[in-house]
C-alpha cells in the first residue's frame, strides 16, 4: 500500500527532476532500500537502544514516518479533492487518527486483498497505456542525468521498510515506464497528479473512478501504518497520550501547509536520514551501552 500511495505522486516529481531517467532513479532507490535492510535498517532488526542512541532512534524513525502520514494526507486530497487540498488533508488524517485510536489495523488477510486489487489496477493501467499511441510530445526535455540524485532520493520512501522490496521496485518500474510511454517526461511532470492526465490522453476518463478507488485503496491503509508506526517510536518517550497527539499534529502542519511535491521531499530525507542513522547505530553500538 505505500509503494501505490507513494508512486501517485513520485512518478510526476522524478520525471519533473530526472526526465527519461526516473526509471533509473526508481531502480536505484529500491537497491538502496534492499541494502539498506541488508546492513540492518529495518526497525526489528535494531531492538531497543539505550540511552542517547535510543533517542536518536526514536527521533528519525517518527520523523520518517511523520513525513510519510503527511505524505499519503496530501496524496489523497491532491487527488480527490484538489479544489481543497488543506481542509481534504486535515480531514483525511482526523478520520486516520480516529480509526487509529479506535484499533482499526490492516491484518494480514485484508493487506492481501488491498495488495491484488492495487496489483490488479496497475496491470490495467499498463495495458491501457501500452495499447495506445502516446500523447504528443511538443515541449523539449530539459531534465536528465543530473535530476538523478533527486529522483533516487524522491523514490526512496517507496521502498523504506519495505518487506518485498525487489518485486515492488519491478512494480514501479513498470508503472513508471507505462507513463512515460504514454506522456512523456515534460506533461509526467507538469503537475502532481499527472496520472490522471495520463487517463485523459488515452481518452479514458470512464476509469478516473477506478483511479480515484485506487487511491483510497492505497492513501488509507499507508495513512494507518505510517501513523501506527510514528505512534510505536513516541509513546516509549512521550508516553501514550503524548505519543498519540504528536503522532498526527506534525503531520497535519505539513500536509496542511505544503502540496505533496514538497512534502515529498521531505519524506524522501527524513525516510533516507532514518536509515542510514539506523545502520550506523546497529553496526557501531558497543553491547556495554
Amino acid at each position: 500500500m505505500r509503494l501505490g500511495a507513494g508512486l501517485l505522486v513520485v512518478l510526476a516529481a522524478g520525471a519533473g527532476t530526472a526526465g527519461w531517467w526516473l526509471p533509473v532513479g526508481i531502480l536505484l532507490a529500491g537497491l538502496l532500500a534492499f541494502a539498506a535492510r541488508r546492513a540492518g535498517a529495518a526497525p526489528s532488526q535494531v531492538g531497543a537502544l539505550p540511552g542517547r542512541a535510543g533517542a536518536l532512534r526514536s527521533a528519525t524513525g517518527a520523523v520518517a514516518e511523520l513525513s510519510c502520514l503527511a505524505l499519503y494526507a496530501s496524496v489523497f486530497a491532491a487527488y480527490l479533492l484538489p479544489e481543497l487540498p488543506a481542509p481534504a488533508a486535515l480531514g483525511f488524517l482526523a478520520v486516520v487518527a480516529g480509526a487509529e485510536f479506535a484499533g482499526l489495523r490492516v491484518d494480514t488477510h485484508y493487506r492481501r486483498v488491498l495488495t491484488g486489487l492495487l496489483l490488479a489496477a496497475a496491470v490495467a493501467f499498463l495495458a491501457l497505456c501500452l495499447a495506445l499511441a502516446p500523447a504528443p510530445r511538443p515541449f523539449p526535455v530539459t531534465a536528465g542525468v543530473a535530476g538523478l540524485p533527486v529522483a533516487v532520493a524522491l523514490a526512496f520512501p517507496l521502498f523504506a521498510g519495505a518487506k518485498r522490496i525487489l518485486s515492488g521496485t519491478l512494480v514501479a518500474l513498470a508503472v513508471a515506464g507505462a507513463a512515460l510511454y504514454q506522456l512523456g517526461p515534460v506533461r509526467l511532470g507538469l503537475s502532481a497528479t499527472s496520472l490522471r492526465d495520463v487517463l485523459a490522453a488515452a481518452d479514458a476518463r470512464a476509469m478516473l473512478p477506478v483511479l480515484a478507488a485506487a487511491v483510497l485503496l492505497a492513501t488509507v491503509p499507508a495513512a494507518l501504518s505510517a501513523g501506527s508506526g510514528a505512534r510505536g517510536y513516541l509513546e516509549p518517550v512521550l508516553g501514550p497520550r503524548r505519543g498519540r497527539v504528536l503522532a498526527v499534529l506534525p503531520a497535519a502542519v505539513l500536509a496542511g501547509a505544503l502540496g505533496p511535491a514538497s512534502v515529498l521531499v521531505v519524506a524522501g530525507v527524513a525516510t533516507l536520514a532514518d536509515a542510514a542513522t539506523t545502520v550506523a547505530l546497529r553496526r557501531y553500538r558497543s553491547p556495554g551501552e
